[in-house]
């Protein structure tokens, strides 16, 4: 057993809210693989209110943590530590805390909120709080024990990346952070709530703990607080490392094994300890030099002080001559701290503020010439004749002590900078292994389909590559190939697909085409005046010429026999059966509404309004009346595009689809996508939505169902991309572009 734990509840009955410590009592299995997790929560206000959420904090952790299959593939995943699984479990807890706050419409008080969530692995731990419990360690110091406030120390840390969840204002985020380290050998670590260490002193509580058992010190210590007289709950975990090392823990060996990101102990003796491993062998030692110089001006003090006294009886003889100084009693100044302004020489050093500024007058007045020109010349000549006057063997000294502060300020200088090095050596090796922990943990997060989980460790570790130096070579190679592979775990959270294999069905260069539709199994191309019928062979495609069109741009297909093309004011009706064409103008039509996409859907005519945020639709015998679809006010100024069957789906610039549905807008979950597009066009069928973004020669496919991303096509082959089309049935995707037509089966 690496630990033993206790518990200590101790409540009036009186108080109001709710107390109560949990400790987790899993199978033999479980605790071996994850350890044990801990609970102390102090809620006040209403008690169901407060057992309701303590309740739920303590089950929804223990399922997310001891039901996290990735407990059992910590020896397969590299890099995998319990410090991971209870940070995620911690992270979805603080989520589903939120939800059920809201859904049972509870609201807590913060201020007096106070809740430790932990877990205790082998000779590990690893804590949360919120609040103002405390975090105590009790650990061997030569012949006793000290003990530290771990949480106050902790706060000099650096702090984590974390991100959380937005949630409502009044829903509080408990756990931000989490705290790590190993406890130390044979020490004890104790959480409590803020009352038990302010009503059992430090050497009490040291006493019991480490004397007894932690069962027997847990009921020790309620005893001693059941005899006061008090209506405050105590609550407390008491954990005991108790690894056997196989003989007595030495002192410097503990401390030695006390660092900053596990338990706090002596830095003092550690930083001398430090001080003397580093310092260079054969040089002179500044802090012996800086110790020698203080034992001198103390010699010096000691002296001045025995003048002084001397000086004050000549003082009390001029007492009767003089007016005395209201300064107060000298023997309370002895009492006061050795900076304070109210020291008796700094007395005695305002009683002669005269000679002070006669002093300082004469100082600024002669800087003028201490600083002249004509005052370095003369201490030059001064001092070279001094040299000169000087015989061989002073000269010979001086210059041997000249040759020593020159050793001493070279040797004081390369080692400040071998220790500069060092560090950043430290420093570069740290950031490495945290973004190589972060790319496992991220794929450890897709190997269980949890796409939000992986977005978020993604985020932490392009933070990290963010601030990698690349001052030198190997650190330019290491940060290639650390970005390298973020890339490539960026592309499987993103699902981006680089496409390389296209086949090229149709040259069209030399034609000025840049629309292309499928319909009735056919592909036909549009530009400016023209509709090119398509055919797969070598042949040139036919083109029929449209009287009275000047800029054919976009084009829907009805699903029967006619495509609708769009001509500034007008549209155009093109039927793929006798290949007959027809103009109709726009009803109403006004160039400062602003038009962006428009769709067909059982002989209407639809298209968006940017500038009035409307719906337009067109019905009727040439399409001569227009009416406003949309009942209600909504944002449409970036909308690009539409499709229709029978909802109405918009689609932003941005790739973000918005779903309108009985004339209303409807949920509909289909965020904007990552990388960043620039997207013009959207196509369905009966299960998929396909956006188009010619910027980036890309194709992005969401399911129509629920508005998740399911994968995204990038053609990077291409030359350019204009235009493209969906064959539902053939479950083809053709692309356009300057130099033809280009198919993609998917």
């Amino acid at each position: 057993m690496y630990n033993k734990i206790a518990q200590i509840v101790l409540n009036s009955g009186k108080t109001n809210g709710v107390s109560d410590v949990f400790i987790a009592q899993p199978d033999a299995l479980k605790e071996n693989l994850a350890g044990k997790i801990f609970v102390i929560g102090e809620i006040d206000g209403k008690k169901n209110e407060g057992r309701k959420v303590l309740d739920f904090i303590i089950s929804d952790l223990n399922n997310n943590y001891y039901n996290d299959e990735k407990i059992l593939l910590r020896d397969k995943i590299e890099g995998l530590k319990i410090e991971n699984i209870f940070e995620a479990a911690l992270a979805k807890t603080n989520k589903n805390l939120g939800e059920f706050l809201v859904q049972h419409k509870i609201r807590i008080n913060t201020s007096t909120t106070n809740i430790t969530l932990g877990v205790v692995y082998e000779n590990k731990l690893h804590f949360s709080s919120f609040g103002k419990n405390r975090a105590l360690l009790i650990y061997r110091r030569g012949d006793g024990y000290e003990i530290i406030n771990v949480e106050a120390s902790a706060e000099n840390l650096p702090e984590k990346l974390e991100r959380n969840d937005v949630v409502e204002a009044h829903i509080p985020v408990l756990f931000s952070s989490v705290i790590s380290g190993e406890i130390p050998l044979n020490s004890y670590f104790v959480f409590a709530s803020e009352a038990l260490p302010e009503y059992l002193s430090n050497r009490e509580m040291v006493s019991i703990i480490t004397k007894l058992p932690p069962i027997v010190a847990a009921e020790q210590i309620k005893n001693v607080l059941a005899k006061m007289n008090t209506y405050v709950p105590f609550l407390g975990v008491i954990v005991k490392n108790t690894l056997d090392n196989g003989g007595e823990i030495m002192r410097e060996d503990l401390e030695e094994n006390l660092s900053s990101n596990s338990s706090i102990s002596s830095l003092n003796h550690t930083e001398q300890k430090t001080e003397r491993m580093l310092a260079p062998a054969g040089l002179i030692s500044l802090s012996k030099i800086i110790k020698g110089l203080q034992r001198t001006l103390r010699g010096f003090k000691e002296k001045a002080e025995s003048k002084q006294k001397s000086y004050r009886h000549f003082e009390t003889e001029l007492a009767s001559e003089q007016p005395s100084l209201e300064l107060g009693k000298i023997k309370k100044m002895n009492t006061l701290r050795p900076e304070s302004f109210s020291r008796a020489n700094k007395i005695s050093f305002k009683q002669h503020g005269y000679w002070f500024k006669s002093g300082l007058k004469k100082i600024i007045s002669s800087g003028p010439k201490v600083f002249s020109r004509q005052s370095f010349v003369n201490l030059f000549v001064n001092f070279k004749f001094w040299i000169k006057n000087l015989n061989s063997k002073n000269r010979l000294l001086f210059l041997s002590l000249i040759i020593i502060f020159i050793v001493f300020f070279v040797s004081l200088s390369l080692t400040n900078y071998r220790h500069k090095q060092k560090l950043a050596q430290d420093n570069f090796n740290s950031l490495v292994t945290q973004i190589e922990e972060k790319e496992a943990l991220i794929d450890s997060h897709l190997m269980y389909n949890d796409e939000e989980g992986a977005r978020i460790v993604l985020a932490d570790a392009q933070g990290l590559i963010a601030n990698f130096p690349q001052e030198k070579k190997n650190q330019k190679e290491i940060y290639n190939n650390l970005s390298e592979k973020l890339k490539v775990v960026e592309n499987k959270i993103q699902k981006i697909v680089s496409v390389s294999n296209l086949e090229k069905v149709k040259d069209l260069t030399g034609l000025n085409i840049s629309g292309l539709t499928s319909a009735g199994g056919k592909l036909y191309g549009a530009g400016v005046s023209s509709i090119y019928p398509l055919t797969f062979d070598s042949a040139w495609p036919e083109e029929l010429k449209v009287e009275g069109a000047t800029n054919i741009s976009l084009a829907k297909y009805d699903g029967k026999d006619l495509i609708y093309y769009r001509d500034g004011n007008k549209i155009i009706k093109f039927n793929i059966k006798d290949s007959k064409t027809s103009i109709t103008d726009i009803k109403d039509y006004n160039e400062a509404d602003n038009y962006s996409g428009f769709n067909v859907y059982a002989n209407n005519f639809y298209q968006a309004s940017r500038a009035k945020n409307q719906i337009y639709k067109y019905s009727g015998n040439n399409l001569s009346t227009r009416s406003d679809w949309l009942k209600e006010a909504n944002d449409l100024s970036t909308v690009v595009d539409l499709y229709i069957d029978g909802s109405i789906y918009t689609l932003d610039t941005d790739g973000s689809i918005k779903k309108y549905h009985l004339n209303k807008k409807t949920e509909y979950q289909a965020p904007a996508l990552t990388p960043v597009v620039s997207a013009s066009k959207i196509l369905g069928d009966s299960k998929q939505l396909y956006i188009l973004d010619t910027a980036s020669k890309r194709v992005t496919v969401i399911a129509k169902g629920d508005g998740h991303l399911m994968s995204q096509y990038v053609f990077d082959t291409l030359g350019d991309l204009k235009d493209f089309s969906v064959d539902e049935t053939g479950k083809i995707i053709f692309l356009l572009s300057s130099d033809g037509v280009y198919k993609f089966s998917f």
